[in-house]
């Protein structure tokens, strides 16, 4: 069965940044070599923190050195904050009366340094993140209710000729039915030229589903049951063929990276992190 579904892409150009304190700098990719200073990300932010005595909030994605000392306001009467290293350890930091949160939490060392190719991603996740606007506490926003039960899958996909993308591999868990899909660039503002065309899916397990988004990018795919209920949701990398392969590798070892770190230290969002990285390599 072939579904089509067409729809507007805004121009959304990710600019590679880095912006520090109200600086912007450049961040080159195969950045890991003699003499990098690794550092921290800002992951989730609620609160007012502070980094090393600073009087400027501290954002997400914002960079954060080993041995700096993050501390949090007085703004308000709870604060949280994750920061993620690059050598696989989650940093929670929590602080509920004055005292404590004026007293801080040092960030430790990174050790052992990361690969090229893991300070690479990461450092691309981050540059992601400083492009959310300054009072955001999350990647997105978060899934609540029955929307936070569905299925999560990751994929880079080769469009063809056409325009079009698989999405046969997201579905093996899905039992058979009626469904609804609806898609939408990843970022996308909701406008009547963008909003995502629902179309029904008559699912049978094996059999191939394309799905029509015009052009590479990043794309968002749901399915959802007949009473609407979302079952799976699917972060799509529409890629250039040629590139497909590189960025499927990739992506497997980005998904493999996460993993390792969730078993010494546990708490690494997978899914959310992943669609970040995903989001970082749209541009590319």
């Amino acid at each position: 069965m072939r579904l089509t579904l067409l729809f507007a892409l805004g121009a959304n150009i990710l600019l590679g940044v880095l912006l520090l304190r109200g600086t912007v700098t450049t961040v080159a990719a195969g950045s890991a070599t003699p003499g990098t200073e690794f550092s921290g990300m800002v992951w989730e932010n609620n609160g007012d923190w502070h980094l090393n005595g600073s009087s400027d909030t501290l954002r997400l994605g914002e960079a954060i050195p080993p041995g700096g000392l993050v501390t949090a306001g007085a703004q308000a009467s709870a604060h949280s904050i994750i920061i993620l290293l690059p050598d696989g350890q989650r940093m929670l930091c929590e602080c509920y009366e004055a005292k404590t949160c004026s007293q801080g939490f040092r960030v430790p060392a990174i050790t052992p340094p990361p690969s090229p190719a893991v300070w690479d991603m990461f450092v691309g996740v981050r540059n992601v993140l400083l492009l959310r606007p300054p009072t955001a506490q999350t990647a997105f926003p978060i899934t609540a209710g029955r929307a936070a039960m569905a299925g999560n899958f990751e994929l880079v996909a080769p469009i063809s000729p056409q325009g079009e993308v698989s999405i046969t591999p997201a579905l093996r868990v899905l039992p058979a039915g009626q469904y609804s899909l609806s898609a939408t660039g990843d970022g996308q503002q909701a406008t009547d030229a963008t909003r995502p065309v629902i179309q029904p899916l008559d699912w049978k397990p094996g059999q191939p589903v394309q799905v029509r988004v015009g052009h590479p990018g990043l794309y968002r795919i749901r399915i959802s049951d007949q009473a609407f209920v979302p079952r799976i949701a699917i972060e799509l990398l529409a890629a250039p063929p040629a590139s497909v392969a590189a960025e499927s590798a990739a992506l497997r070892q980005v998904r493999e990276t996460i993993l390792n770190w969730s078993h010494t230290h546990p708490g690494w969002a997978l899914h959310t992190f992943l669609r970040v990285y995903l989001e970082s390599r749209s541009t590319q």
